[in-house]
């Protein structure tokens, strides 16, 4: 059966990558309820809400500089779509701390914009220092959680884009 998209509206702007953007990917999750604040210089976007999975192929896109005119939510059992928008949050603004783990089972592609992945357990607050180097002076990055927000015990409804 095919997703039914009727209720997702037209993301406005679209959502595409450049070169200049900031990727960390891989497998995510909200384990505690910590936080961490957005560093200057930094627009921060996480497509899934908190307690969401997000499609391979979403964070792919992200990852291939490929325009995303929606995003919905598939929740288990239905191929119904909710309209989902993206969370946004300028230079300052306190954020979950959210957990990456190492793409396992997942492809990255390290040919599209600056992609951050990790190789062991990593909070976001650590992952600041290593988007650094992409930020210059006098300009806004932007970077994106190309992984879930996914909690434990929850049942972990997917973010689809296309």
């Amino acid at each position: 059966m095919a997703l039914d998209w009727n209720n997702v509206k037209q993301l406005n702007p679209p959502i595409q990558t450049t070169g200049e953007d900031v990727i960390l990917s891989g497998h995510g999750a909200l384990v505690g309820g910590g936080a961490t604040v957005v560093p200057a210089g930094v627009e921060f976007w996480v497509l899934a809400p908190p307690g969401a999975s997000i499609a391979d192929e979403t964070g792919q896109a992200l990852e291939n500089t490929l325009k995303l005119t929606q995003l919905g939510i598939k929740n288990p059992h239905s191929e119904i779509l909710v309209n989902n928008t993206p969370n946004f949050y300028k230079t300052g603004a306190e954020v979950p701390d959210y957990t990456l783990y190492p793409p396992r089972g997942i492809v990255i592609d390290p040919n599209g914009p600056h992609v951050i992945g990790v190789e062991k357990e990593t909070l976001l607050s650590e992952l600041w220092e290593r988007v650094q180097p992409f930020i210059k002076p006098g300009k806004t990055i932007r970077v994106y959680w190309a992984a879930c927000t996914a909690m434990a015990g929850a049942k972990n409804p997917v973010v689809i884009g296309r």
